[in-house]
């Protein structure tokens, strides 16, 4: 009997084998996730510090980029010319190369360009355009364009692609007179590119008259909401570096805020003022077009109202683009960041960096049209050796050569920068007259 009773109020034997699964179990879920958690922090600490990997990712990009620019260089050799030598001055070189000059490479149309274009992923990779800052200095530094265009596509795409990088800006102005082709062109180019675009306003130019200057004021109006830029440079679309942008920077800094603006008063023919004087009492003066203004500069220009009210003037006279920037750049009274503080015939005259132009009096191995030299071939040796930025002007159509010879030099110039194997002097640029004496 007392057997019955012990086994009716002892536990079944099946509850003990079920508690011990349970207490096994909840060994098993505590003990399993510490070894894995441990396990895993074991292995985060063998992994490259954020340092390291940021390093590694580095020399991955750098490595990316070297290859990136070696390609470029090599697609941009001009087949059968030996540029280096044409450079170096040799007439048998460059003999020989006179002999291809409009044959060299296959013009590319209008209608190509559109074709092309549908992918701008696959446009950008084939025509070798560098999307990437490079350096850090170039990053920090922007450059805001205006391009103004009128014709030949492909001058102005293999302009673009020379002079282009992602943290630049590019207003482009094509004259109203350009074909639909040409411009439908453009647009397509502009379109693949978050930073290049079409002017706002489309203008008629017509040489000698305001609105050679108009297109200028428009894109520095479309370029202004870009806060980042801190130099403006303007071109048209028959012109082309003579520096890489790694170079440019480096010039532009060693300006240390001046206006690149040739003025002289002197050189002024009065016959062009047309019998009106100008307004708030403002010396005339004789320029260039061609400008490398700071941000201050170009605010003034849009938003001063004796600027305005000299911008309105120059609508009266003829050739208001070499009297309006010669004129805010030489009047000290306006006071402008960056202009010149005293006489412009001695302290800048027509000491300038931004263009290179051979007048009807200089050397020309090509032809003069209005006085100024076409380049060509013959022209590399001096064009290699100049100090300015650009240079103005070039027929793609008559000589393929001497822009395929500079694209080329740019390119390399570019990848030997970026290897280390190449250093830019500015010493030159720093002891410029122009910026000892600017307003601050």
């Amino acid at each position: 009997m007392a057997s019955v009773t012990s086994s009716a109020t002892s536990p079944p034997r099946y509850f003990w084998i079920f508690l011990c699964l349970i207490i096994v179990s909840c060994l098993l879920l505590f003990l399993v996730p510490w070894r894995l958690w441990a396990d895993f922090t074991d292995a985060v600490h063998l992994l490259p510090s954020s340092t390291a990997s940021q390093s590694f990712s580095k020399t991955l990009n750098n490595s990316t980029i070297e290859e990136l620019l070696h390609n470029i260089s090599r697609q941009v050799k001009v087949p059968g010319v030996d540029c280096a030598a044409i450079f170096e001055g040799s007439k048998n070189e460059t003999d020989a190369a006179r002999a291809m000059t409009r044959n060299v490479s296959s013009p590319i149309s209008d209608a190509c360009y559109l074709n092309i274009t549908e992918n701008c992923d696959d446009f950008k990779k084939q025509r070798g355009y560098i999307m990437s800052s490079l350096t850090d200095e170039e990053e920090q530094f922007p450059i805001a364009y205006s391009i103004l265009v009128y014709k030949d596509s492909e001058m102005v795409e293999r302009l673009l692609r020379a002079i282009y990088r992602p943290q630049n800006f590019y207003c482009i102005h094509v004259d109203q007179k350009a074909s639909n082709d040409c411009f439908e062109a453009i647009t397509s180019i502009a379109k693949c590119f978050p930073n290049v675009f079409l002017a706002s306003r489309r203008i008629s130019v017509a040489w000698g008259w305001f609105t050679v200057l108009e297109p200028e004021i428009v894109c520095m109006e479309d370029l202004w909401k870009y806060r980042k830029w801190k130099y403006f440079i303007n071109l048209t679309g028959q012109e082309f570096p003579l520096r890489t942008n790694h170079e440019l920077v480096k010039i532009l800094m060693a300006f240390q805020g001046a206006v690149d603006v040739s003025s002289s008063v002197k050189a002024l023919d009065r016959r062009r003022l047309r019998g009106r004087n100008p307004p708030h009492g403002l010396r005339p003066a004789k320029g260039s077009v061609h400008i490398a203004a700071n941000r201050e500069f170009v605010d003034f220009v849009l938003h001063n109202q004796t600027s305005k009210d000299l911008l309105n003037w120059g609508r009266k006279i003829k050739f208001a683009d070499e009297t309006y920037f010669a004129m805010l750049s030489s009047n000290p009274k306006l006071g402008i960041k960056g202009t010149d503080k005293g006489d412009p015939e001695n302290n800048h005259g027509w000491e300038s960096f931004v263009r290179y132009k051979s007048w009807k009096w200089g050397p020309c191995a090509g032809y003069y049209v209005r006085k100024i030299c076409i380049l060509s071939t013959g022209d590399l040796p001096r064009l290699g050796k100049s100090i300015q930025m650009f240079a103005n002007k070039f027929y793609l159509q008559e000589d393929r050569v001497v822009i395929g010879c500079l694209e080329e030099k740019i390119f390399n110039d570019t990848r030997d920068e970026y290897m280390g194997t190449k250093v830019f002097d500015t010493t030159l640029y720093q002891n410029a007259t122009f910026i000892k004496n600017k307003f601050d």
